[in-house]
């Protein structure tokens, strides 16, 4: 005989399932959001010519977390008048890591270098114990 056993999110039903999904989501986007929050402030605060005081410190990690989340934002003061939308940001900021990793990932499974290009000419032969830097022809 099987013995069925519920999984303890789900002893109160479904309506409790919901609500324990929900709160743990909005603990993850909450936490998530605070470490964003952590280094624009930190940053913030280390720039030598920081402007627009925390709360445009914020409202710029508030907008950082929301691109990484896919939302298009509308910039309403451009130079022209006519509202331009960031769509396109988050896959300009997944660019940088992608080409990186790639690198790394290149560099470690090429077996022939070490990161290094490899010389093209052998090494000057050492010098003789008469020799001087200005006796010797240059190589």
């Amino acid at each position: 005989m099987t013995h069925v056993t519920e999984h303890p999110l789900v002893q109160g039903g479904r309506s409790a399932a919901l609500a324990t999904a929900c709160v743990r989501g909005g603990v993850a986007a909450g936490l998530g959001l605070g470490a964003l929050a952590v280094l624009v402030v930190a940053a913030w605060i280390s720039s030598p010519y920081s402007d627009g005081g925390p709360v445009g410190a914020l409202h710029v990690a508030a907008g950082i977390w929301l691109l990484a989340h896919g939302v298009d934002l509308v910039r309403t003061d451009t130079l022209s008048g006519l509202p331009a939308p960031l769509g396109i940001v988050p896959m300009l900021l997944v660019a940088l890591p992608v080409w990186l990793v790639h690198r790394a990932a290149r560099d470690t499974l090429d077996p022939g270098t070490t990161g290094a290009a490899a010389p093209s000419r052998a090494p000057p032969s050492p010098p003789s114990p008469g020799d001087t830097c200005w006796s010797r022809p240059p190589s």
